[in-house]
């Protein structure tokens, strides 16, 4: 994800974030972490980019034409167990562990990675695989603004 997406923003409310306690800022950013690993998983599992674009298709390969079903990309990657959101009192923050986190990079980036053990490498294109839509802006400013609104009148 790009940094500085949502600076324009941020910079608006940050006096309004200074008044609630670390409390309250930890509750805000796990409602924004956890909204945003379902969305993220939601469009992963949809094979699109943040801009509602399709990924650019694999490659045909040989032994996929046997399959029966879908040929979509990522079919694991968006579960929980790989797939984390995670929220402190100063930042809310979606990613992914282990192997995934590799395999999510090389997509994200469309970097060069090996296919298999022999050491035969492919450039991938780029997918984007984290990133923001403009529903997902839209629900962090709502969402902060009604915490705001909340702990300053509540």
């Amino acid at each position: 994800m790009a940094d500085g997406v949502l600076d324009p923003f941020v910079d608006r409310v940050q006096a309004l974030l200074t008044q609630l306690d670390a409390g309250q800022r930890k509750a805000l950013a796990r409602d924004i972490s956890r909204h945003l690993r379902g969305s993220q998983a939601k469009r992963i599992r949809e094979n699109k980019n943040p801009d509602g674009s399709p990924y650019e298709e694999r490659k045909p390969q040989p032994e996929m034409r046997k399959r029966k079903g879908s040929l979509r990309m990522f079919r694991k990657i968006h579960r929980t167990k790989n797939l984390k959101a995670r929220a402190s009192a100063d930042e809310a923050s979606v990613g992914f562990t282990g192997f995934s986190n590799q395999v999510a990079r090389v997509h994200q980036y469309g970097l060069r990675d090996r296919v298999n053990e022999r050491g035969l490498q492919h450039k991938y294109p780029e997918r984007e695989l984290l990133g923001l839509t403009d529903k997902d802006r839209d629900f962090i400013e709502e969402t902060m603004v009604k915490h705001v609104d909340d702990a300053l009148n509540g």
